[in-house]
């Protein structure tokens, strides 16, 4: 049984370490935050870090492939809803993506929008990852957009892989600007765009 405790207690330790990090680099980012700025937050004792992960990298890419786990799983339960028509799904995906923005005051982004503009050219394990989270991300609008017309979102001309992808990264360069504006103004005129009704 102290066996069975003391795994169920280092894996709540490492979930809230992940937790943590992942708060503290979407208000800051990867490189401002310290490790002991996470262990204070966690309210995991000092000097336990390597317990868990090998490095500031490592921990950084445990928390991107986190985040993407629950973006995907989060897709994958809107997208995958055969009760409502595809491009319903695709903007109910979009629309509670946004209402999840304004949840954080417009500020914080997209974590794997963050972590690819500030990591994904520096460090090549970084990079391997958030590609790959990118392209899961894809895969299930892609399954969505595969049962439908995509000339009614003006996207005929491509694949349902290549809309897709178009999509994520029109809706990416939409969370940046939202950083810089403070408000939902790039993410409503994406949606106007791709949906072609108001707001």
């Amino acid at each position: 049984m102290a066996r069975t405790r003391n795994q169920e207690n280092y894996d709540a330790a490492r979930e809230k370490l992940l937790e943590t990090g992942q708060q503290l680099f979407r208000q800051k980012s990867f490189s401002e935050t310290g490790i002991n700025d996470v262990l204070t937050q966690a309210g995991v004792a000092k000097g336990s870090f390597y317990h868990y992960f090998d490095s500031k990298e490592a921990f950084g890419i445990a928390v991107a492939h986190r985040y993407s786990e629950a973006q995907v799983d989060f897709a994958r339960q809107i997208l995958s809803d055969r009760s409502t028509p595809p491009l319903a799904r695709l903007r109910n995906f979009f629309e509670s993506a946004r209402s999840d923005m304004a949840h954080r005051g417009f500020g914080e982004g997209c974590l794997m929008c963050n972590l690819t503009t500030e990591l994904a050219d520096e460090i090549p394990a970084f990079q391997s990852e958030l590609k790959d989270n990118w392209a899961g991300l894809s895969a299930e609008i892609a399954t969505c957009l595969r049962e439908t017309d995509l000339s009614a979102i003006g996207l005929s001309h491509l694949s349902a892989e290549e809309a897709a992808d178009w999509l994520l990264n029109a809706w990416s360069g939409a969370l940046t600007r939202m950083k810089a504006a403070g408000d939902d103004g790039p993410l409503n005129l994406f949606l106007k765009s791709v949906f072609k009704t108001g707001v």
